[in-house]
């Protein structure tokens, strides 16, 4: 026979587990109830920039350089992009940014090492807003809408 205090102690870790989930549960709805206000003000701070650009804040070497933004831009090691890097984290053609519309979205071309914007890797293209960061290899961009 099994003592009844293990039959409580299971009790008490089941609801553990419970108060838990739902600590997570409300913690991830505040995440989300939380980004669009955040997303505002970067927009409000980029509207008063001028053209799109990209910033490269860090990285090996360039941090600073500013990058106009056209209707199409690759970056990577190749010579032939609009940004080179000389990032051996970076693959020959790694990323492009392109405008579509009104907007402009970031699309990794198959990179061995991927692309991230504000942390997350990105799979497909994503949309861009004032303020994001994009990570190609060791080099982080600040897109300026």
């Amino acid at each position: 026979m099994i003592p009844n205090i293990v039959f409580i102690s299971a009790r008490y870790f089941i609801l553990f587990l419970l108060y838990l989930f739902l600590a997570l549960v409300v913690r991830a709805i505040y995440r989300d109830i939380r980004a669009p206000s955040h997303e505002a003000k970067r927009k409000v701070r980029s509207k008063k920039k001028g053209k799109p650009q990209l910033v490269i804040i860090s990285g090996e070497r360039n941090i600073g350089a500013r990058y106009e933004l056209g209707e199409h831009l690759t970056i990577g090691r190749a010579t032939n992009s609009g940004i080179v890097l000389g990032d051996t984290y970076a693959s020959q053609q790694h990323a492009r940014i392109y405008r579509s519309d009104d907007s402009f979205f970031v699309e990794d071309l198959g990179s061995t090492n991927g692309t991230y914007v504000n942390g997350r890797r990105i799979s497909y293209p994503l949309t861009l807003r004032g303020g994001d960061r994009i990570k190609i290899g060791k080099t982080v961009f600040e897109f300026l809408a």
